[in-house]
């Protein structure tokens, strides 16, 4: 599995006094994530951009502040290059004044730990690259906090975390531009200012999932309407309650195919969740997400055999069609799996009839397939009919 490396950085501050013009809701922390053969491509073609943009400066957010015509186009430019976004949205507004995480130290704790584990669980060889250099109190502690953590080479001798400018650094500058963009889409101070660019929309296809606090899987409920009026509540409840047991069940696994079914889970939960809840998902977009977590590449009969079927052997729901998979909302997707699978089991089961009528017919009832194989009582104990 290939070396991947984190270039964190943020935006948002610490303080709960919403009444306050310069209290933030949100606090956003931005991971660039990108694979250790990709990383020289990658710092200069940002170079290109950042010196495009902003000359001599650095490729900071905060420069281009509410000129959206300049930063979409920045964010176009940004868009084909090898790397991809995890997220992480603390909506501070959510967090209860008796829960200790209004302290600070504890506040940048949280989330210090939220950071490393959910990115040493994603990606298990990687470096993460922080920037603590200047007055940012949060990068500061999260330093801090890694140096704590004693984080040990690994097995090939490589450091899992360091330190460096965000001056000299244009990847951190990078996840200060993305960190940057994605407030406009939540902090409500921002979002007028964006003039209807939703940010997180335009960097969909960059995002690997966006972990959102307090709000998570586990308290996560599906809504009880939406646009859709196909949408069937009790229909996604399911879906998203066998998924989430999933995950619960298998999330602390070293088996590298679970490991991969988590992975392609997270991203149909991500989907189900937060954006085009409606839409199938290509295989090849599951397996660029695979790609994009370090894992070699397996073909499309592997990935259906030991990551999709498997997920579906442990009661995971997943629809499926031509189109590609994703978590069922309505009951028209639970007909389309139903559909697809008839399609491929009828000729199949056609083919099988034909072969022991053939034979029958040609001993002279002699030899009978489907009585020898034990056939119909095979049949009838998947579906869980009469022996």
């Amino acid at each position: 599995m290939e070396r991947m490396y984190a270039f964190i950085d943020e935006t948002g501050a610490f303080g709960f006094n919403f009444q306050s013009p310069d209290c933030t809701h949100y606090f956003i922390i931005c991971a660039i994530i990108v694979k250790e053969s990709d990383l020289p491509s990658l710092e200069s073609a940002v170079e290109r951009v950042r010196s495009m943009y902003f000359q001599t400066g650095e490729m900071k957010s905060s420069k281009i502040g509410k000129k959206n015509h300049r930063r979409k186009r920045i964010l176009d430019a940004l868009q084909e290059l090898p790397y991809s976004i995890y997220a992480f949205i603390c909506d501070k507004q959510k967090i209860g004044e008796n829960s200790g995480l209004r302290y600070k130290q504890s506040f940048y704790k949280f989330l210090n730990n939220l950071v490393y584990e959910e990115l040493k669980l994603a990606f298990p060889r990687l470096t993460i690259v922080a920037d603590s250099i200047g007055e940012n109190e949060f990068l500061q502690s999260f330093s801090k906090y890694m140096s704590e953590k004693n984080m040990p080479s690994d097995l090939f001798g490589e450091s899992s975390f360091s330190i460096e400018d965000s001056k000299g650094n244009v990847l951190i500058q990078l996840a200060d531009f993305i960190a940057g963009s994605l407030a406009f889409s939540y902090e409500p101070s921002k979002i007028p200012l964006a003039d209807g660019y939703n940010y997180q929309s335009i960097l969909g296809n960059k995002i690997l999932r966006l972990s959102r606090y307090p709000s998570s899987f586990s308290t996560y409920t599906p809504p009880d309407e939406t646009l859709d009026i196909d949408y069937n509540q009790t229909i996604a409840t399911i879906s998203y309650r066998q998924a989430v047991a999933f995950k619960e069940k298998h999330q602390r696994s070293d088996d590298e195919f679970v490991q991969r079914q988590l992975v392609v889970l997270d991203y149909l939960l991500f989907r189900f969740m937060n954006r085009s809840p409606r839409h199938y998902i290509p295989t090849k977009e599951l397996q660029n997400q695979l790609a994009s977590r370090g894992f070699d590449k397996i073909s499309t009969q592997v990935f259906r055999g030991k990551v999709i079927a498997k997920l579906r052997d442990e009661k995971v729901i997943i629809s499926s069609s031509k189109g590609g998979y994703k978590l069922p909302t309505t009951q028209q997707e639970l007909r389309d799996f139903i559909a697809l699978g008839k399609s491929m089991v009828n000729p199949l089961l056609s083919r099988l009839h034909t072969c022991h009528e053939v034979v029958k017919l040609g001993t002279n009832g002699g030899l009978d397939l489907f009585d020898e194989f034990h056939f119909v009582e095979d049949i009838n104990q998947i579906i869980g009919g009469p022996a």
